[in-house]
């Protein structure tokens, strides 16, 4: 019986390590994200400093870390709030450059970018304790929007007022043209920017578009031109691609203006 065991022992054994390469073969892709960085940060204990009670690990340090260990992921920013949003460019980075010289427990996140597989993270960690030595907890991946264009509904709408740049504003009450209007905003496309507040600045062509149920005004978007191209603009709610016929239909209900 024993001789038989000692046998069947190395299959038990084999199969033990197949099953956990299995496991691993399949572990959550996000999961994989936090094992590796927590991997890399791991490397800040060989540098002898967990006793030096003066010491902070700041975020530039993080991502001096992060960059030797994983070469392929690069972190583009820190923020106490969880981000979102995939960036619209790779190119963007720290919101400042002070940024990067602050202890990372003043943080509860980072956004990575890994440049081998495309993807951006916004990765949860905690840090608490001098010297910091941060611990990745969570990460999600970062889709290319999360916004959708709110519109008021037909019903609640009683006007439509359109400004074009500092031209006269004209008041909108049929209601076959304010249903082409509304009809007409419905056909964009969102991108990742998420929308300025207040007026759009440093773009061409700006036409509000306020909505009215009686005297109150119940919504508002900025339709504009930049270089060529023309959006929707939701304050806080995103930015929306419209073409450019979409936008010469609504520009249409406003009067020529002729300048001298």
């Amino acid at each position: 019986m024993k001789k038989k065991f000692l046998m069947l022992l190395p299959g038990f054994v084999l199969f033990g390590i197949g099953c956990i390469c299995l496991l691993l073969q399949h572990k959550p892709r996000e999961q994989v994200v936090v094992d590796r960085l927590n991997e890399a940060i791991s490397n800040y204990t060989e540098m002898n400093i967990r006793d030096d009670k003066t010491c902070s690990l700041k975020v530039i340090d993080v991502q001096m870390l992060v960059t030797t260990y994983l070469p392929e992921y690069t972190i583009f920013g820190v923020s106490c709030d969880e981000y979102t949003v995939r960036p619209n460019q790779i190119d963007e980075a720290f919101t400042t450059e002070q940024e990067q010289d602050l202890p990372i427990c003043n943080f509860e996140y980072l956004l990575l970018y890994d440049e081998k597989e495309d993807r951006f993270y916004s990765v949860k960690f905690e840090a608490a304790g001098r010297p910091v030595i941060p611990d990745f907890t969570e990460a999600k991946e970062l889709s290319g929007t999360v916004y959708e264009l709110k519109l008021p509904n037909m019903d609640s709408i009683d006007s439509i007022s359109l400004k074009k740049n500092a031209d006269t504003l004209i008041t909108i009450s049929a209601r076959n043209d304010m249903e082409s209007i509304v009809n007409t905003l419905e056909h964009t496309a969102p991108t990742s920017m998420s929308g300025e507040i207040g007026t759009p600045v440093r773009v061409e062509n700006i036409i509000n578009i306020d909505f009215f149920s009686g005297e109150n005004m119940i919504g508002r978007l900025f339709l504009y031109e930049d270089n060529g191209k023309y959006f929707i603009e939701q304050t806080g709610n995103g930015v929306y691609i419209i073409s450019k016929e979409d936008y010469n239909l609504i520009e249409n209900y406003m009067p020529e203006v002729i300048y001298e």
